[in-house]
């Protein structure tokens, strides 16, 4: 998924050349922002979670098209969040980071990501097979949720794929392509699904990422370079129970966290929506294994890419919401928003070497 580091624009990233920072005992960490696109982060720094904290983003942008862990091994970033198919990539080409929060997940109501047509179109739930000769409009990258989602559900429901063309655009120009006739269907993120959802004179929404890996897909979760997360744990524990935090607020304040994701990306705040987000930010197997899946299916894989597991790559060893290091089997563990923390430091992980760490 195009998420807060994988989105829009070649720009390069600035910021400084260091491993986080420091300013009054205050710990940095530098974060890639982009202006359309939906953070916890931005999220948090609206609710003034970051003002009285031990930690701070230093936000540098903005996002490129460049996936979240390449910005993490380039020292261009400490902490992103992006597809979690570009995690498994990363990790088979030796980058060093680490998966240490969850973020969305997907509902009916508020999914990662929904299909709209124009209006009148005869493209349809329950006529998909008249996209094909036509076009499809995603967000670019290979293997991104845009393109394995949608090519999985045409392709379950009868669709050759070979008969459809797929192009990639940035996210902003799907929307106007409709609108122009270039494109027949488009693939969309929150907040730009409440902004089409609110013109339904010209949008109809056909179905939405839900109707194919159901409630546990979406996920994107925040990932940290091991250098930074060795140089500051205890600020990674507190970025972790903040995004947390974050989470569990957005969830139970749903119109408001959508304002706040219009007031940050500069869309009207009445017309946008926000995602559903995995309570206590504690990360599972069972949403992350879904990627294995999901690039298999209609994706391209790359090679020892199918040795590694969710625990190769995430750990709960940093959420202070955690009874422990190891991955949920599953979010259903995790139904409802904890009362407070449930450890009193990090946790030992064979993912990053921490001296300080907890058995």
């Amino acid at each position: 998924m195009a998420v807060a580091a994988v989105v829009a624009a070649p720009t390069v990233l600035a910021g400084c050349s260091g491993i986080g920072g420091s300013d009054d005992g205050v710990v940095t960490f530098r974060f890639a922002n982009s202006p359309t696109a939906l953070s916890l982060v931005r999220i948090a720094d609206e609710l003034g979670y970051w003002k009285d904290a031990g930690v701070k983003p230093e936000y540098v942008g903005p996002a490129t098209s460049v996936p979240a862990v390449q910005l993490l091994d380039q020292n261009r970033v400490d902490i992103a969040t992006g597809m979690f198919s570009n995690d498994i990539d990363g990790k088979v080409k030796g980058f060093k980071f680490t998966a240490i929060a969850s973020s969305m997940l997907d509902l009916p109501d508020q999914p990662h990501m929904a299909y709209f047509t124009q209006a009148g179109s005869p493209i349809t739930k329950t006529n998909l097979t008249a996209i094909e000769g036509k076009t499809v409009g995603l967000g670019p990258g290979k293997n991104s949720c845009t393109d394995l989602v949608i090519k999985r559900y045409l392709k379950k429901n009868g669709v050759d794929l070979n008969k459809v063309k797929f192009l990639e655009l940035k996210p902003e120009l799907v929307a106007p392509a409709i609108e122009r006739g270039e494109v027949d269907l488009g693939v969309f993120h929150p907040p730009l699904v409440g902004v089409l959802l609110s013109k339904p004179d010209k949008f109809t929404q056909a179905f939405t990422s839900y109707d194919d890996w159901g409630p546990l897909g979406g996920q994107a979760p925040f990932v940290a370079s091991n250098a930074w997360l060795q140089k500051h744990p205890e600020a990674a524990r507190e970025f972790v129970g903040i995004i947390g935090k974050t989470a569990n607020w957005a969830n139970s304040h749903p119109k408001e966290s959508a304002e706040i994701a219009g007031k940050t990306t500069g869309y009207p705040v009445e017309q946008t929506t926000n995602w559903h987000y995995a309570p206590n930010a504690l990360l599972d197997k069972a949403s992350l294994a879904l990627w294995w899946d999901l690039v298999k299916d209609t994706g391209t894989p790359l090679e020892g890419s199918e040795k590694l597991k969710p625990e190769d790559i995430a750990t709960n060893a940093f959420n202070p919401y955690a009874t422990s290091a190891d991955l949920l089997e599953h979010q259903n563990e995790n139904a409802s928003v904890l009362p407070g923390f449930r450890n009193n430091g990090v946790f030992k992980t064979p993912l990053v070497d921490i001296a300080t760490a907890e058995k």
